[in-house]
């Protein structure tokens, strides 16, 4: 403690003000906690890999409005009592480091196990001990870009419905929707979703009964069509044609086109029967006329 006297001798009772200054840091974070469990009897933590209802978020976001908090900060609150029971949480140690080591797997026990605190020589957490032992910015200064981005990843991590709803809103800014669309990875993966969802969409179109009845009737009459162009000009021209006068090669060439007829029926059929489109190679030759 004497470098501490020694570094702030010019402030009359320093060791009562820093006394009374954990003591309202404990009491602010008591206070964060509260607030995280009142969100937690409204909505508990959801079990590992569900999702939360978007009516559940509505209902934290509208409880947030009446007493006066952000969404983004009463959620914050939340999730970080969530990740810590009551009999887990050490009143010694700020709500900030709570927050700090919210996601780490050994939180429970780092919490009673704090670093050498340099100025005073006494083992306690601050909020810059804690950035250090995460790897983050050491220094008492605001988190670098790259830490909020990993806190936010963080914290989506473990609800794909929240992450959805950051990016919609996220995305309801021009100038973010802009610089989105410049990068080439974003757009790929976001037109692959684009395509997989309309794929998708048209697919459960198709299996609708009434969008069902429709294509029937198309592929009936696309099919009936045909045949009654073949029948009504057969019927139309044959009584005026002299066949049976014709060469032996002319008939040789009418009996052919009847084969590819013939042959074009009986894989109509099979189609009806089996529900296979394909032919083989002889057969799509002798339909095609090769």
């Amino acid at each position: 403690m004497a470098d501490t006297l020694t570094s702030h001798g010019e402030v009359e009772d320093w060791d009562g003000l820093v006394a009374e200054g954990v003591r309202l840091t404990g009491s602010e974070g008591s206070l964060q906690f509260r607030l995280g469990d009142l969100g937690l009897d409204l909505v508990p933590l959801p079990p590992k890999g569900k999702r939360l209802p978007m009516a559940k978020y509505k209902l934290l976001a509208d409880f947030a409005e009446e007493i006066g908090q952000t969404r983004e900060r009463f959620e914050e609150y939340r999730l970080v009592a969530g990740a810590w029971p009551k009999a887990k949480r050490n009143r010694q140690v700020c709500w900030t480091v709570h927050a700090y080591f919210a996601r780490h797997p050994d939180r429970f026990l780092m919490i009673n196990n704090p670093p050498l605190y340099r100025r005073s020589g006494q083992r306690r957490w601050t909020c810059d001990s804690a950035r250090k032992v995460l790897g983050w910015t050491s220094e008492e200064t605001e988190p670098t870009t790259e830490d909020r981005l990993r806190q936010v990843e963080e914290i989506l991590a473990a609800d794909d419905d929240l992450a959805v709803t950051v990016v919609e809103r996220a995305m309801t800014r021009e100038p973010v929707v802009r610089k989105v669309a410049q990068r080439q990875p974003a757009r790929d993966a976001f037109n692959r979703a684009q395509v997989e969802e309309v794929r998708t969409a048209h697919e459960a179109t198709r299996r609708m009964p009434e969008v069902q009845r429709i294509n029937e009737e198309s592929e009936v009459l696309t099919v009936l069509g045909l045949c009654h162009s073949f029948s009504h000009g057969i019927g139309r021209a044959l009584p005026g044609l002299h066949l049976a006068q014709l060469s032996e090669d002319a008939q040789g060439s009418i009996r052919e086109g009847l084969e590819r007829v013939t042959a074009a029926v009986g894989w109509t059929e099979h189609v009806l029967e089996t529900g296979q489109t394909d032919m083989d190679a002889a057969l799509e030759r002798l339909i095609a006329g090769e």
